[in-house]
């Protein structure tokens, strides 16, 4: 027996089957982008709170170290300078008596932020600008660096939102598809009144035109009919 092809029951199990072909792609398409798009969001989650975090430590722990050195030669300094028995003098004139003095005060752990007096003297001048330094790194915030490295999660949005659109355009086509008959009689329908309409319209003037072209052809048929008798006529007179 001979397989039809062109049967009602073929046509459904087909449309069936590319409707569940389009909406799996569509559910595949929206599972893959969202989860590209929320590790995005996760991953410039996850640099607004680690990145500054390691960023502001890094800084610390790198001038921690450079007060440490510049510390221990102050504190060099400073016991060179009792060992002679110098007393240490506020007075601005009194040389090493006013280094002793400058180097006790920069010393001072009481002292987290060094005066101009500090920084202006050559022997505590670093260690009084690094001291200031991390003062200003423990009271800053350094989200604002997480806007260079927030692009790395750019690609993970744009590669996500272009599956979920193109899963879509892609299952749109195949429902489509799927629903050709329904869309083709769809637009017949839409379109027959107007159809009829103008036919209803025509029909007169077509029937008279009709009417016109056949009573030409007529008279046409008649004079040609007479005009053969006529010279027939004569033709017998003639002979």
């Amino acid at each position: 027996m001979e397989k039809k092809y062109l049967t009602e029951e073929n046509y459904k199990k087909g449309k069936e089957f590319l409707k569940v072909i389009a909406f799996v792609i569509i559910l595949c398409g929206v599972l893959v982008g969202g989860s590209l798009i929320l590790k995005g969001i996760s991953k410039s989650r996850n640099i607004d709170s680690a990145y500054s975090e390691e960023l502001k430590q890094s800084k610390i722990d790198n001038l921690n170290q450079q007060i440490n050195k510049e510390k221990t030669k102050l504190e060099t300094k400073k016991a060179e300078l009792e060992a002679k028995g110098i007393v240490a003098s506020r007075k601005y004139d009194s040389g090493e008596s006013y280094d002793l003095y400058v180097i006790t005060e920069a010393l001072d752990p009481s002292i987290s932020y060094c005066l101009d007096e500090y920084l202006n003297n050559s022997l505590t001048e670093k260690y009084c600008s690094l001291k200031n330094e991390l003062e200003d790194v423990q009271d800053t915030d350094y989200s604002f660096e997480n806007d260079f490295n927030k692009m790395d999660s750019v690609p993970f949005y744009m590669i996500g939102v272009f599956i979920i659109i193109a899963s879509f355009m892609f299952g749109g086509f195949i429902l489509i598809v799927a629903h050709r008959r329904e869309i083709a009689a769809f637009t017949t329908q839409q379109s027959m009144p107007v159809r009829q309409e103008a036919i209803t319209k025509m029909a007169p003037t077509v029937g008279q035109a009709a009417g016109t072209i056949a009573r030409d052809v007529a008279a046409g048929i008649r004079e040609g009919l007479n005009n053969n008798n006529d010279n027939n006529s004569n033709n017998d007179n003639n002979q």
